[in-house]
């Protein structure tokens, strides 16, 4: 006697016996073909191997009591072992091209006892386009010249320090400057 959910129809009963193990195994193989594809783009095999080619040999898997198909042959690809130093990456978002000289406000102060020195020098970059603002002196002497610049005008002091060779080039030291560049010509300053 039958069980109450079993089928009459032993036939009905072989179909969904065979239709069960289709699914079982088409489930494998997409399984098997989502790791592959996982290996091929990470670029190794489980046990830490590199794979050349992205391809890795693959088992063949016994089923029993469901029909099987044969598949394609496995590649296999002998494994080699490669050494390669460790990278440190960084991504910084790319800069902005440095600022045109008319964009790019100037203050010359005189740090020598040289008169007209630092207007000179004003006249100067005003011809070269830079927005010159009245030059003025600084309120000691120094030796070497020095170029101020406030955060963001780096490469702009680098560009403007080629006028001024023997200059330093140094982060604004101060809260509020009359210009985002300040020049500060020293004795060694040469004209």
């Amino acid at each position: 006697m039958p069980g109450r959910h079993a089928s009459d129809d032993r036939r009905r009963f072989q179909r969904d016996l065979r239709r069960a193990g289709v699914i079982a195994l088409g489930v494998l193989v997409v399984l098997i073909s989502a790791v592959l594809v996982a290996r091929t783009l990470i670029g190794g095999s489980p046990d830490g191997d590199h794979v050349e080619g992205g391809a890795a040999a693959v088992e063949p898997v016994a089923t029993t009591g469901a029909p099987t198909t044969t598949a394609a042959p496995a590649t296999t690809v002998p494994p080699t072992t490669t050494t390669a130093a460790p990278t440190t990456t960084t991504t910084e978002p790319p800069r902005p091209p440095a600022r045109q000289p008319s964009q790019i406000g100037v203050l010359v102060l005189n740090a020598t006892s040289v008169a007209g020195l630092a207007g000179r020098l004003t006249d100067q970059l005003a011809d070269l386009g830079y927005r010159t603002v009245p030059p003025d002196n600084h309120s000691e002497n120094l030796d070497a010249s020095v170029i101020w610049y406030v955060e963001g005008y780096d490469r702009e002091a680098a560009i403007l320090s080629e006028q001024v060779p023997d200059a330093e080039l140094v982060l604004f030291p101060g809260d509020a400057p009359r210009a985002p560049i300040t020049v500060v010509l020293g004795a060694g300053y040469q004209e």
